[in-house]
């Protein structure tokens, strides 16, 4: 691979957290009818992290990319 590929990567995959917010569908349906106070305080925080993240990811991804000379940096 070529190292710019080998090193900028990971930072253009943060902004993917869909799996996340679906795992977090099947956690507070399996908790909601032993704990629903814990199924809501789960989807709350996941989804709190999943808006956090993918504000924080685009930008990081972004600036990946032009790293990565894939895209040309703005003035």
């Amino acid at each position: 691979m070529p190292i710019t590929v080998q090193k900028y990567l990971g930072l253009t995959l943060l902004p993917h957290s869909g799996v996340s917010l679906v795992f977090t569908g099947i956690i507070s349906s399996v908790l909601a009818s032993s704990e629903p106070e814990l199924a809501t305080i789960v989807t709350g925080t996941i989804a709190a992290a999943a808006v956090i993240n993918e504000i924080i990811a685009v930008i990081v991804s972004k600036k990946g990319l032009e790293l990565a000379g894939e895209i040309k940096q703005q003035k």
